[in-house]
Order: C-alpha cells, then sequence, then structure tokens
C-alpha cells in the first residue's frame, strides 16, 4: 500500500510538474488575483473529491473575498455563494458541479476582463539593441556571433508577440515578413553579406517606425494566388515577377497564418517551415525541381487548409486506432515481459500506469478547452506531446537497454529469471508503470484533442460508434501480441523488444522536438538535404536529426559492441 500511494503520489506530481512549470500556465490568468482564484479553484476539486470539507470551505471563502472588490464578477459571486450553501446542506456531487461552475465564469471573467496592451505599453527597444549586434557582426562577417543576436532577438520577440498581434495586426504582419526574409538570409547555408545588411535594415527601420495600418486586404485566397503567380512566372521563366508574387506571400502570410493554425497546426508548420525554405531557393535557384517542388508543397497545404472537415464514424475510429496502436505495443511488451519474468504482480502497475495515462488525457482534454479561448488552438496539444514525449524517451532508453542486456544472457534458465526479477523489483518496476503512463498519456491527450476538435463536424452516434469500433481492434490485435509473445522464446522475445523499443524511441525524438518547434520552444535549423518522412518522425530539422543520429549510432554500437565482446569471450574460453 506504501508502493502504490508513493506511485501515486508521484504520478499527480508529475502532472503538476508539466502544466505548471510549462509556460502554458502563464495563459490562465491576466491579473494576481484571478491567478489566485484559479489555484483556489484547482485546490478545491481535488480536495472535494478527498471529502476535505473544511479545506473546500477555506478555499471558496478566499474566492469569495479576493473577487469582492473585482469588477464583472457578480455572477461569479453568487456562484460561490450557492456553492457554500451545499457545502453546508453535504451534497457532495452538487459541490463538484458547483465547483465546475465557478470555473467556467471564472473562465469568462478572465476572458472579459482581458486588457489589450496599446502599443506605446510594449518596449520594442531590446529587439532594435539585439538586431544592431546582428548588424554589427554581419558587418565584420561573424556569422557565430550574428546568429547568436538574432536568437536573442527571437526570445524576446516571442515574449510581446502576442501583446503587439492585439495591439496593432499590421505592425505585427509587418516585422514577422521581414523577420522571415532576415532569418533566412542570415541562415542560409551560404551568407550573401548585402542581402543580410539589407534585410536587417528594413527590419529594424519597421520596428522603428511603426504602421497604423491594421487592416491590410488579405485573405488565404490571396495567399494561394500569390504562390499560383510564382509557380506560373516559374515555368514561364520570368524569375524577377516570381521573387516579387512570393515577397508579396511572405508579407501577407502573418495576416492568414491564424486561419491556417485553425485548420491544422500541422499544416501550419509545414508551410512555415516551407516558406522559409523556398525564400533562398527562389533567390538563388528559382528554375530548380527543389525550388517547385516546395511551392507546390506550399500550394497543396493552403489549399488542405481551406477544406471544411467532415467526419464519418470511420476517421473516428481511425484516430483511436493510430494513436493507441504505439501506446498498445509498448504496453504489451511490457505485459509481455513481465509475465515471462514471473512478475505477476508486476502487472498491476503497468496498468495502474495506464490508467493513470487515461485520467491524465482526460485532464489535459479539459483543461484544453479551458485554454481554446486563450491561445491558438494547437499549442496546448503540441506542448503536451513535445514534453510527454521527450520524458517517455527516457523510460524507453532505460527499458530498452535492460531488453537488450536480457537478450544477450547467455542462460535462460531458473538464474537468469532470478536475475530478471531482482531486477524488476530493484526500481525496473517504476520504470515500466513510468512509461505505461507516458506512452497512454502521449497518446490519448492527443486523441482526446482531435475528438474535441472533430465534434462539431460529426454526429455524436458516429462519434461514438467510430470510438468503440477503434478500441474493439485495439483490443484484438492486444490480444493477439500478448498470446503472440507467450510462443516466442526469451532471447529472440527480447531482441525484438528492444528493437521495437528503440525504433519508438528514434520516433518519439523525432516528433517531440518537431512538436516544440512548431510552437517555439526550441530553434528550428532546417536543411533542404535532410528528409521528411513524418510517419516515423524524420524531420528536416538538425535539432531532430542530431540526437536520432546520436541514438542510431548508439544502437549500433550496443549490438555491434555485444557480439564483438561475445566472440572475445568464446575464444578466450
Amino acid at each position: 500500500m506504501t508502493t502504490m500511494k508513493k506511485i501515486t503520489t508521484l504520478f499527480i506530481t508529475l502532472l503538476f510538474i508539466l502544466f505548471m512549470n510549462s509556460p502554458i500556465q502563464k495563459i490562465f490568468a491576466e491579473t494576481d488575483v484571478q491567478e489566485q482564484v484559479l489555484s483556489h479553484i484547482g485546490n478545491s476539486l481535488t480536495e472535494v473529491k478527498n471529502g476535505e470539507k473544511d479545506k473546500v470551505k477555506a478555499d471558496l471563502q478566499s474566492i469569495k473575498s479576493l473577487i469582492e472588490n473585482e469588477k464583472k464578477t457578480d455572477q461569479l459571486n453568487k456562484l460561490v455563494n450557492h456553492a457554500l450553501e451545499d457545502l453546508e446542506s453535504n451534497d457532495i456531487t452538487a459541490i463538484t458541479e458547483d465547483i465546475r461552475e465557478i470555473a467556467f465564469e471564472t473562465e469568462n471573467w478572465i476572458k472579459n476582463t482581458n486588457v489589450t496592451k496599446d502599443l506605446s505599453q510594449i518596449d520594442l527597444k531590446k529587439l532594435t539593441f539585439h538586431l544592431e549586434k546582428v548588424q554589427s557582426y554581419s558587418t565584420d562577417s561573424n556569422w557565430v556571433e550574428a546568429k547568436k543576436q538574432y536568437k536573442l532577438f527571437e526570445v524576446e520577440w516571442y515574449k510581446i508577440e502576442n501583446d503587439l498581434r492585439k495591439a496593432n495586426a499590421g505592425f505585427y504582419g509587418a516585422i514577422e515578413s521581414n523577420m522571415i526574409t532576415t532569418r533566412s538570409a542570415l541562415f542560409s547555408s551560404k551568407q550573401d553579406s548585402k542581402k543580410v545588411t539589407s534585410s536587417l535594415t528594413k527590419l529594424i527601420d519597421v520596428l522603428n517606425h511603426p504602421t497604423t495600418d491594421s487592416n491590410k486586404d488579405v485573405s488565404i485566397e490571396k495567399a494561394i494566388g500569390l504562390i499560383d503567380q510564382t509557380i506560373e512566372y516559374i515555368n514561364s521563366d520570368e524569375p524577377k515577377k516570381a521573387q516579387d508574387a512570393f515577397t508579396e506571400f511572405v508579407q501577407d502570410w502573418p495576416y492568414v497564418e491564424v486561419v491556417v493554425q485553425a485548420n491544422s497546426m500541422e499544416l501550419y508548420k509545414q508551410i512555415e517551415n516551407d516558406t522559409t525554405i523556398a525564400l533562398s531557393q527562389i533567390s538563388d535557384k528559382p528554375n530548380s525541381n527543389q525550388t517547385m517542388k516546395t511551392l507546390k508543397h506550399i500550394q497543396t497545404n493552403l489549399n488542405m487548409a481551406t477544406e471544411k472537415n467532415s467526419y464519418s464514424m470511420f476517421d473516428a475510429g481511425t484516430i483511436v486506432f493510430r494513436e493507441g496502436l504505439e501506446a498498445l505495443i509498448i504496453i504489451s511488451a511490457l505485459l509481455a515481459l513481465v509475465s515471462k519474468n514471473n512478475q505477476v504482480a508486476a502487472r498491476k502497475w503497468i496498468f495502474i500506469g495506464g490508467a493513470f495515462g487515461v485520467l491524465a488525457s482526460l485532464v489535459a482534454g479539459a483543461l484544453f478547452q479551458f485554454l481554446l479561448s486563450k491561445i491558438s488552438a494547437g499549442i496546448s496539444n503540441q506542448l503536451i506531446e513535445g514534453v510527454s514525449g521527450l520524458i517517455a524517451v527516457v523510460f524507453m532508453l532505460t527499458v530498452g537497454l535492460w531488453l537488450h542486456k536480457q537478450s544477450n544472457q547467455k542462460e535462460y534458465g531458473k538464474t537468469m529469471k532470478e536475475k530478471a526479477q531482482a531486477a524488476l523489483a530493484g526500481g525496473g518496476i517504476l520504470s515500466i508503470s513510468l512509461l505505461s503512463f507516458f506512452a497512454v498519456f502521449r497518446e490519448g491527450a492527443e486523441t482526446v484533442v482531435f475528438y474535441i476538435g472533430m465534434s462539431s463536424s460529426i454526429s455524436m452516434k458516429e462519434l461514438f460508434i467510430g470510438f468503440a469500433g477503434g478500441i474493439l481492434i485495439l483490443s484484438i490485435i492486444g490480444f493477439i501480441l500478448l498470446k503472440g509473445s507467450k510462443l516466442i522464446p526469451l532471447k529472440p522475445f527480447f531482441l525484438i523488444a528492444s528493437l521495437c523499443i528503440y525504433y519508438l524511441t528514434f520516433k518519439f525524438i523525432g516528433q517531440s522536438i518537431h512538436a516544440l518547434q512548431g510552437i517555439g520552444y526550441l530553434p528550428n535549423h532546417m536543411s533542404t538535404k535532410l528528409p521528411t518522412i513524418p510517419k516515423i518522425g524524420i524531420y528536416p530539422s538538425f535539432e531532430s536529426a542530431i540526437p536520432q543520429i546520436i541514438l542510431l549510432l548508439f544502437v549500433i554500437w550496443l549490438f555491434v559492441g555485444t557480439k564483438i565482446g561475445s566472440k572475445k569471450q568464446s575464444i578466450s574460453a
């Protein structure tokens, strides 16, 4: 019982850290009072489940005191009073519902009191300071320091980006479009000093002379038209006109990116990446096949972003099947692992980890809905996918190493089983339980978010049938995996299982880093020389490619080194 409590506490702590220490928590409240109210709401939801009435009462009274002198809180105050009355009558079910209503009303209160900063209140001096440093280093062709300063500029930009967008969309758009041009020139494989200096001068000039035009006539249809024109001009061998049309697209892109984000965060990331690449390609080799390929990719993605989604029960089933398959493979491998080592008691910890993963996914879905009006629809999903995926990588590496070690044991009788049991008992159980949690949570949170997104475009009947069908297929596959694993001898089982774990680790690294890059939480240095295979987690970014290459080299060294070691032992014997 003590062990269960420890692991339960650890799971809850990890969840708390994941959300409260991430940048996402800063979006919840606009004022200190609102942040305190949200904190008391979160506490009371936990306390009411534990039957801690006195603590719930204290939290409700604190909320009442905090909002006493706040504007637009009449309805919120009524709900708090009603909850206090239900508390006195010991109606626990009603209190839980009351607190949920208080949470939703608090969200409305925050939304209604959201203060938009005036342009004069936003400090742009740090931005120009870093850009002038970039310009100075660029003049001396010190590209390493120039890039460092530009990254510092981007850090400052991300801090004020949302406020600036709200304050003046036209000014924001002008900065964003010039940033794309500057980044393309500065981070190209061969820097052209004139291009870099010219783009930096324009960007600094834009920052020093804020535009008041926030009603630029742009639309996603116009953006598609500009890409069509660019392709036509390249086909008719008119590179100057092609450059002009694409430059106009770059200038318009910041105004239409929100439309694309609302449809698909993945499409948005692809268009952002391709735009930076195409800008360099059109400038250097406008008539190349690679340039045309990039432009057509942008064209396809923009057209996809205009399509209105409608879903069938097949789509609903595909989502849970696709997202759940990876988690199922991991959990099936873990269950087979403990079964083969007669660690029947360890099975419950795998199920506990998975159950917590499902619960955490539902919590993530609720948070996603709560945040939907505060942030773009894909950011919370991308943050969950990225962070939980990287945490899962750590545990997968641990389990993968253990599996590899067991696959190279010479004895598979009583001695080996005893060693395996000791390894599981000495911390292995915690690792596989946590891996089970993160495997389910990573895929489950994404599944919940997908279902929230499609709920308005599918009937509940079709959604339920599709979901149930997907779960049924997963259950059948899980049963086959478990039964099949029992027929495989121990050595090949451990070998196959370790290779599967390393494959998923490889994929998780790529997808998780790519997800965090898509929302600006990690840098993104792209290269057209790197392949793009999203299905296995390969993206044209050095940040994701380098750790994946290191993993591949490590796995090769692991297997080759083990074989060489075994041969040496055989010779010496």
